[in-house]
């Protein structure tokens, strides 16, 4: 079977399955890792099929990439400093020390094996932990920005990690030279991104979104993300750290909403393909033979990292914080198939114990009978199950920790330490208003005097920039196509109000916003237009009726002359 028909099967299979898995309340990522599991077990692909199905599917991880440097402005990551640089390096350290020993003295690795084993265990899933923080909107709680700030530094981490397995694999090469060399490039890259490409990015957004045309504006989006990517890439660094700085480019212009928006379903797509990947490496024979000692395994790798994270983050967060950071980071990342595959190919990784601990616990002869292929599959169905845990672990999160905090007489009071956004810029019972025309800029100048906080939406560039001039909290996107309405709090807004007189636009954003939040208070302005088309019927929580209000006003203006005559 070639490799276009196994992706028309896969998807197929997803689709099914996506749907058994949401009426079952199982996370949906799941749902793709058994399509994985599935379509493995009746196709085989060739290597290069193979190979460039998993280049295709990582481009869900850059996409993901992107968005969240759209959420983190550079304001916002010289504040996480803490976060990435003090979290990030000791989890890792910590991390890697553990794995380390575990590796070279109780199963008997080499020192290289043992080093590549624990640099790949110690990172996290950027795909699982980040849309979740995005989706469930708990990436300004405390535990968000610790886990964001670890993750960062764990992509960052990839760099080292890699230039390590080469060093490894070419004893020629001088570590000094090395080091030169990954500076320079590192400098180029900053350069190339932050001064030419942050011009460049902005006039071609303006440009594309002043031509009311979505395709344009989506296209411009995508060469953005992706010559990004391959800039990155380059340079010999990971095309999700070039995707990550360009969405920190994009994220103090006013298009950063629609962009969020436009891409949300590429992500998704991108990011299912990605994980049916991963189901497509579990061997299930081998799953069925080796499953408790598989089991046993990923419980003590996901309570080691638990441990370390949450032993050196209470003393900068207090236990509840750290707890749940350490928690949502416990898993093995997809970064480690990586890591696993680029060793191999090296031929770095030495899969064959010698020695060690182990060997005293299990039969004799059990250690010389497995073979190096069994044991690769182990570390990665290890990465696979941890991985499918992860959805129920974050789902469950807080139960999870006040139960085990209190079990442990940690956590005496529930309500004593707090989670909450830390971030000022949230958006909380503010009034969203759609169309910053002329009765838009009005309907803005009203809540300012009230003292009321309001985000206001125009899909015309110039409207927008004016308002910008002027100081008012207006952005770039267009209400009709999109997820806009997640991207600006529709669920925690005190109302809508809608200053559009397109009937169309006027009957699409009600349908979107009923469709989102059902409670949403919507007040509209209804033209004559409108009202002979029907949209006075819908269920508005109040409409002023242009034609009758300016015929009652009139009428009051020239009665009230009439008695002064």
């Amino acid at each position: 079977m070639d490799l276009f028909t196994t992706i028309t099967l896969a998807l197929a299979l997803s689709v099914v399955f996506g749907i058994i898995f949401s009426k079952l309340k199982i996370p949906v990522l799941i749902g793709y890792i058994v399509t994985g599991v599935v379509v493995s077990y009746f196709v085989r692909l060739n290597s290069e099929d193979a190979s460039h199905l998993r280049e295709i599917a990582e481009y869900g991880i850059v996409f993901l990439m992107f968005l969240i440097g759209v959420e983190f402005s550079f304001n916002k990551m010289r504040k996480m400093k803490q976060e990435v640089v003090v979290f990030g390096s000791m989890q890792l350290g910590l991390s890697m020390l553990l794995f380390f020993l575990g590796g070279y003295y109780f199963f008997g690795f080499g020192l290289y094996t043992s080093l590549i084993i624990a640099s790949a265990l110690s990172l996290s899933s950027t795909a699982i932990v980040l849309k979740y923080l995005k989706d469930s909107r708990q990436i300004e709680t405390g535990y968000g920005k610790s886990s964001v700030g670890i993750l960062i530094m764990q992509d960052i981490a990839v760099i080292p990690i890699l230039l390590m397995i080469a060093m490894m694999s070419n004893k020629d090469l001088i570590l000094s030279d090395m080091l030169l060399k990954t500076f320079i490039s590192v400098a180029i890259l900053l350069f190339v991104l932050f001064f030419p490409g942050r011009y460049l990015a902005k006039k071609m957004l303006r440009f594309t979104a002043g031509m009311n045309t979505d395709e344009i504006f989506v296209a411009a989006v995508l060469l953005i993300v992706l010559g990004s990517s391959l800039i990155s890439s380059y340079f010999g660094f990971s095309a999700s750290l070039g995707a990550f700085l360009a969405g920190m480019i994009i994220s103090n212009t006013p298009y950063r909403y629609q962009v969020e928006s436009v891409l949300i379903n590429f992500r998704d797509i991108l990011l299912g393909v990605f994980f049916i990947t991963i189901g497509m490496q579990v061997k299930l024979d081998f799953l069925v033979q080796y499953f408790l000692p598989i089991t046993a395994l990923i419980l003590c790798t996901m309570l080691g990292k638990t441990l370390v994270v949450h032993v050196f983050l209470r003393f900068f967060c207090g236990d509840r914080i750290a707890f749940k950071t350490a928690l949502s980071l416990s898993q093995i990342g997809e970064f480690s198939f990586a890591v696993f595959l680029i060793a191999s190919s090296h031929q770095v990784l030495n899969l064959k114990p010698s020695g060690g601990l182990i060997q005293h616990i299990l039969p004799q002869g059990f250690l010389e009978s497995i073979t190096t292929e069994e044991i690769y599959q182990f570390l990665t169905l290890m990465v696979i199950f941890s991985m499918i845990a992860t959805p129920f672990i974050l789902e469950k999160l807080e139960s999870i920790t006040n139960f085990t905090l209190t079990r442990l007489g940690i956590l005496k009071d529930k309500s004593s330490e707090h989670d909450l956004p830390s971030s000022s810029e949230s958006l909380h019972n503010h009034y969203i208003v759609c169309g910053y025309g002329n009765v838009g800029r009005e309907t803005i100048k009203r809540l300012q005097e009230s003292g009321k906080e309001y985000i206001a939406i125009d899909n015309n560039p110039t409207n927008v920039r004016s308002g910008l001039d002027k100081g008012d909290n207006v952005i770039f996107a267009n209400l009709i196509y999109g997820n806009i309405f997640q991207q600006v709090g529709i669920q925690e807004c005190a109302g809508v109000i809608i200053a559009i007189d397109s009937v169309y636009e006027v009957r699409s954003i009600y349908d979107k916003i009923r469709s989102i939040a059902p409670a949403c208070k919507i007040f509209a302005r209804i033209s004559a237009q409108g009202k002979k088309e029907g949209v006075d019927w819908l269920d508005f929580s109040a409409a002023v009726d242009e034609p009758a209000e300016i015929a009652n006003l009139l009428v009051q203006i020239a009665l009230a002359k009439e008695d002064i005559q």
